[in-house]
């Protein structure tokens, strides 16, 4: 009997040995591996919850904050329209008077509603009887409606009230007489505490954030700080550098401006007022929640290297009574090198761009044919192939080359489709896209998209026939409709190729079809 000779007992042990620290080298490094991934995952997780909360909450804010300075602003405006039809005569202010007072308990958020006449003196009050000798024209309020003819709501910095002390944010508008000249001012207040009320019921954490700022960098109110932050300018915040330049909501991370905790912040701007609301979570608590809830996936993946290697060690313990198994390992080995060498010639991936492949080409445009044709709807296939591809790769060599066609793989890619279609490395520098269930006017869509999606790229080609020298792609195109006899690959495959070979005679970097 002819074969291999058995090896020495010590030399198979010695042998298995080898492959069994190999292998619990590569299970504890996988082990490592997937619980850093999870590690990273768990955290990016963790932020990006954390970023939509943030946002989500802020607009929710902002949204309720305009609603309630929006009460105030209709509560206005109507009564500047009383007060036009009525006027301000001692007649005609008990009237207003009680208007005010109505006002007033009909709106939680308001402090109080006033009437100052154009010497800033106080006509009318939701507080019932006017003080003697009050005024109020020493307000800012006051002196901008003066110098400002706009009939729009202003929104002031935050003030202690003469009334009751309390903080209170005016909303004021001007009055008018019939020829445009001063008359007044018409003041509504909004208490701080509503606000804080508001901010209250949200739970953020010890150290998280809420405020309610105009757009100017001035603080209204904020949380959970005290009252000596109301009125403070944070306008050098990224909020307002950076962020709000870019989108009037949104979400980011960076240090606060008030005490210099960095946070994970979302904010939002009202639509009508020039006010932002912006919510923060303190970054060093996200970082204790996710250790908190990583620490029993550690404390399992420690027990689990545990048992790696103790069944490891009883194993090597054992070698000696298993020796004759190695021949039925080295067997099992083969096996798995045939499996391995088969999954590798049944990849479905190009290597380079990372599309489909030539095989998985063939193998998803026969599926598609075959539904095509059972279902009787269209089948639409796009032939691509880089213009002059052959003198970029003589002019800047094939790194170059094969860089570029890495690029224009991704641009496809980036090209709007559906989950079912599939785009292709046909070969070479040439491109192919099934579209199932297109027409004709979907799959030209998709095809002057990638065309736009390829010059977008600027590839610099200084041999190509293209006037703004850059890489550029032709397509020929092709929809078959399904149920007819002519409804091969082959067939398919011959009409793009022919409208390819058109779009590519008729100048490059355009579309053809049949």
């Amino acid at each position: 009997m002819t074969g291999e000779p058995p090896l020495h007992p010590d030399a198979s042990m010695l042998n298995l040995r080898r492959m069994l620290i190999v292998f619990l080298l590569i299970i504890s490094g996988a082990v490592l591996l997937v619980s850093a991934w999870v590690v990273v995952n768990t955290w990016q997780r963790m932020v990006n919850e954390t970023q939509n909360d943030a946002r989500n909450l802020s607009q929710s804010v902002a949204r309720q904050s305009e609603d309630s300075v929006m009460q105030v602003e209709l509560t206005l405006q109507d009564l500047r329209d009383r007060i036009t039809l009525v006027g301000l005569d001692t007649e005609r202010q008990p009237y207003l008077q009680a208007l005010l007072m109505q006002r007033k308990a009909s709106l939680p958020q308001l402090h109080g509603l006033f009437i100052y006449d154009s010497q800033g003196n106080w006509l009318v009050t939701s507080e019932g009887a006017v003080r003697q000798h009050s005024n109020n024209s020493d307000r800012a309020y006051f002196r901008y409606h003066q110098h400002n003819t706009d009939p729009g709501l202003h929104i002031s910095e935050v003030i202690h009230s003469r009334s009751t002390g309390d903080l209170i944010i005016p909303l004021s508008m001007r009055l008018n007489n019939s020829d445009g000249s001063f008359r007044g001012v018409l003041l509504a207040t909004l208490r701080i505490d509503y606000f804080r009320q508001i901010f209250g019921y949200y739970n953020l954490g010890e150290r998280g954030l809420m405020a309610l700022i105009v757009n100017n960098g001035d603080i209204l109110y904020a949380r959970p700080f005290p009252d000596s932050t109301i009125n403070k300018n944070i306008s050098e915040s990224p909020l307002f550098t950076d962020l709000l330049k870019r989108a009037p909501s949104g979400t980011a991370t960076y240090t606060a401006a008030l005490d210099g905790i960095k946070r994970v912040f979302g904010y939002a701007s009202l639509k009508r007022y020039p006010l932002v609301v912006t919510v923060g979570f303190d970054r060093k608590q996200l970082v204790h929640a996710w250790f908190t809830d990583l620490l029993v996936y550690l404390i399992l993946c420690c027990l689990l290297m545990m048992v790696i290697f103790a069944l490891g060690y009883f194993l090597l313990r054992n070698l000696s009574q298993n020796i004759r198994d190695q021949a039925e390992l080295a067997q099992v080995r083969e096996q798995l090198t045939v499996m391995n060498n088969t999954l590798q010639t049944l990849a479905l991936v190009d290597g380079l761009t990372g599309l489909a492949n030539r095989r998985q080409f063939d193998l998803y445009l026969d599926r598609s044919l075959e539904r095509a044709n059972k279902l009787r709807k269209p089948l639409a296939l796009l032939m691509i192939d880089v213009d002059t591809f052959k003198r970029f790769n003589d002019t800047y060599g094939h790194l170059a080359g094969d860089d570029c066609l890495k690029r224009v793989g991704d641009a496809l890619l980036r090209v709007s489709h559906r989950s079912d279609d599939l785009i292709a490395r046909y070969g070479g520098e040439e491109f192919a896209v099934i579209l199932p269930g297109s027409d004709r006017e979907g799959a030209a869509r998709f095809a002057r998209s990638a065309l736009e999606a390829v010059a977008a790229l600027g590839i610099p080609h200084l041999n190509s026939d293209h006037q703004a020298k850059i890489v550029t792609i032709s397509i020929g195109l092709h929809v078959m409709q399904g149920g007819l006899s002519e409804s091969t690959r082959q067939a398919l495959i011959g009409q793009a190729d022919k409208a390819l070979y058109q779009a590519k005679a008729s100048g490059k970097n355009r579309m053809d079809e049949t």
